[in-house]
């Protein structure tokens, strides 16, 4: 088994976590998914959904960069940024 293709596969991807916060399939999740194309990404969603990530990469965010969270292509830069997603 290639092991090396994906450490990390017991860790949902942030399109799979958007998608069980938001309640949506993870087909209608792309990077350019965002606060201003989801319905559900409202200001509760978006406490759901910070919270949501923390929960599933271990991590926690500065208040700074939760707030700049506002869209799938934005989180996986943070993510990156934090060292916690490829």
């Amino acid at each position: 088994m290639d092991y090396s293709r994906n450490r990390r596969r017991d860790v949902m991807s942030v399109e799979e976590v958007v998608a069980r916060v938001f309640n949506l399939d993870v087909s209608e999740v792309t990077d350019q998914s965002s606060k201003d194309t989801l319905e559900k990404w409202d200001s509760m969603g978006h406490l759901s959904l910070i919270t949501g990530l923390e929960e599933e990469f271990k991590v926690s965010f500065a208040i700074a960069d939760a707030m700049e969270m506002t869209s799938v292509q934005h989180i996986k830069k943070i993510l990156k940024d934090y060292k916690v997603a490829p």
